[in-house]
């Protein structure tokens, strides 16, 4: 008999909701000076960042190294950041150059090397100075990968394909981001870094749905990799359900808009037959213009500044239209996990709200697989995530060492 998630009860959600299912904010960032504008995000960054040598074919292969700047760093034993090739998500072929960030515990690995702690980031922006490893990383999420750091975790943070790096970001298709991170764990296996395959997928937001995504696609794209569970904080709920039902409800959020255009700057950039004149309004034209030189918290000011909620910045059908193109690279692949899954959930989350989450919860264990789910009383989208960090981390332990996790369900 499976067992259904009982903490619903617990449930105190903040009074005020927004149906910001893909506000994928990332809240514990610094803010990077804009960039000069470019048609795809690109600009602004090292020159590390725009890789000129020969591109193995192979996934998962270190290109380049170089010492992460200590104001870009954490509390770690070693801090480097990478250039790496990963398959690429848009066209499904093919390899590309990703920008990750690797720290390392102090001290020497132990026998067999460090388990991966593979970091899938929330959302930040599609201009390139809006990469992770391009910029001081905020204090919450230094405390977080510093908590893996200390309990002995090898920690690998993708930027994801074209974050960075030269070429479109695309935001919402999952695949690609499922892609990057998945060969940023293949790329620290090895000596080089002491680092085992023993892997833990770990996100946060936009990331918490990438690793649902990557784990879903791990068995056929990535079988080489012992991906022994997923962690998941401020998740939402990629079906294609919840998708429809989330799009209808924001239209009126202006909260959104800046993600939105995200989505669409994306898409009339990978697909010809969409024209960002026509997807636009005038006035969503000019959030839209921002975006390739402007990192989410700037897109939502400027949102706000201006009211500017989704039914004003996009012309009649056309966030539909969007939603529609290529859906499935913005869905989950599949919610038949071969790795249990732990989900930290803020009571007071209005990004992603908690009935949301726990739909997917709900939706992963009646299809049999082991999930721990916790909710944590009075904590917000950002405030989950080092809130959950000591479970999260205990959940891991014991999904690499094969002993029982706290489930919540389980076939």
């Amino acid at each position: 008999m499976r067992r259904r998630v009982l903490r619903v009860a617990t449930l105190h959600p903040a009074p005020r909701k927004r149906a910001g299912f893909m506000l994928f904010a990332l809240l514990g960032s610094a803010i990077p000076a804009p960039a000069k504008p470019s048609d795809v995000g690109d600009g602004g960054v090292p020159a590390f960042y725009d890789w000129s040598g020969a591109v193995p074919g192979k996934a998962g292969v270190v290109l380049a190294e170089e010492t992460l700047p200590a104001e870009f760093s954490v509390a770690a034993g070693k801090a480097v950041r990478i250039l790496y090739t990963a398959r690429d998500g848009i066209t499904d072929r093919g390899v590309v150059a990703v920008s990750a960030a690797v720290f390392l515990p102090r001290g020497a690995p132990p026998k067999g090397g460090w388990p991966v702690m593979a970091w899938a980031h929330g959302t930040t922006g599609i201009a390139d100075i809006c990469a992770p490893s391009a910029r001081p990383r905020g204090e919450r999420d230094s405390r977080y990968i510093a908590s893996w750091l200390d309990a002995g975790f090898a920690v690998v943070a993708s930027d994801y394909q074209g974050l960075g790096t030269p070429g479109i970001h695309p935001y919402s298709n999952y695949r690609a981001s499922s892609y990057s991170l998945l060969d940023s764990a293949r790329a620290i296996i090895g000596e080089r870094y002491g680092a085992a395959n023993n892997v833990v997928l770990v996100g946060q937001s936009q990331g918490a749905g990438t690793v649902v995504a990557a784990a879903g696609y791990a068995p056929r794209y990535a079988p080489d990799l012992q991906v022994r569970g997923i962690v998941a904080t401020g998740a939402p709920n990629l079906s294609r359900a919840a998708i429809e039902s989330g799009l209808a409800s924001s239209a009126t959020d202006v909260m959104v808009t800046g993600a939105y255009a995200m989505i669409g700057y994306e898409l009339t950039r990978t697909h010809a037959g969409l024209d960002a004149d026509a997807v636009f309004t005038e006035a969503g034209r000019e959030i839209e213009a921002m975006v390739g030189s402007a990192c989410l918290p700037e897109l939502m000011k400027a949102a706000a500044a201006r009211n500017l909620d989704p039914s004003k910045a996009f012309r009649p059908g056309m966030l539909k239209r969007l939603w529609d193109t290529d859906i499935e690279l913005r869905s989950f692949p599949t919610l038949d996990l071969k790795s249990p899954v732990f989900f930290g959930i803020g009571a007071a989350d209005t990004a992603a709200l908690p009935m949301t989450t726990l739909t997917l919860v709900n939706d992963l264990c009646s299809r049999g697989n082991v999930v721990e789910a916790r909710i944590y009383r009075d904590k917000d989208h950002s405030g989950v995530v080092n809130a959950a960090a000591a479970d999260a981390i205990a959940f891991a332990r014991a999904a690499i060492a094969g002993t029982p996790v706290a489930a919540t369900c389980r076939p």
